[in-house]
């Protein structure tokens, strides 16, 4: 009965430390962790990143000051007109700096005819500014319907871009300067303004 008793009480106690013995965490190697995600990141379409694209067209309207020089001064006519353009990226010049070619078409509505200056050849652009910066330099023609020959020559267009982000990542407004020196003792002065989308 008493060795009974013994055997019990011991039992007993070899169970208690059992559950009251703390249990052992598991080892950091063992540990669950989420597996990494292997879904693509986002294309970035941010105003930033469309800065470098390598494509640009733009519209814009403003004034058109048509010059001829006479041997009794000069006479201009500034009317309003309108142009279309586009620049694509050919080579990069320096990691900022890409090489482009671009293509304008214009038309101003004067008084005494249209003149449509049609201008192509070779810009820069700068990316890496609020502001994009675009310079350009080609060849002009110059056909009319005011009864002058066809004004022949280089031109120049230098242009800004400022992002819209908060309406759409792919638009700007710009503002251009154009320049056309022609045959014919013609000349060609732009102030426009308008809009650009980058692709």
């Amino acid at each position: 009965m008493i060795r009974s008793s013994l055997v019990l009480a011991a039992t007993l106690l070899l169970t208690t430390a059992v559950l009251a013995a703390p249990k052992k965490a598991p080892s950091p190697a063992t540990a669950t962790t989420p597996p990494a995600s292997t879904d693509p990141a986002p294309a970035d379409t941010s105003s930033t990143a469309l800065n470098s694209a390598p494509r640009i067209g733009w519209a814009s309207l403003g004034i058109y000051d048509v010059r001829f020089s006479t041997p009794f001064g000069t006479i201009s006519d500034g009317e309003f007109g309108l142009n279309v353009g586009g620049a694509m990226n050919l080579a990069q010049l320096s990691p900022e700096v890409p090489l482009a070619a671009f293509a304008n078409v214009g038309i101003s509505f004067a008084s005494g005819g249209q003149f449509f200056p049609l201008t192509a050849g070779g810009a820069v652009r700068y990316d890496k500014l609020p502001v994009q910066l675009f310079g350009g330099l080609g060849l002009s023609l110059v056909p009319n319907s005011a009864g002058t020959n066809t004004g022949v020559g280089v031109g120049i267009l230098l242009m800004g871009l400022y992002p819209l982000a908060q309406v759409d990542p792919h638009l700007r407004v710009q503002g251009q300067i154009q320049y056309h020196l022609l045959t014919q003792s013609m000349s060609l002065l732009e102030f426009l303004i308008g809009i650009g989308y980058a692709l």
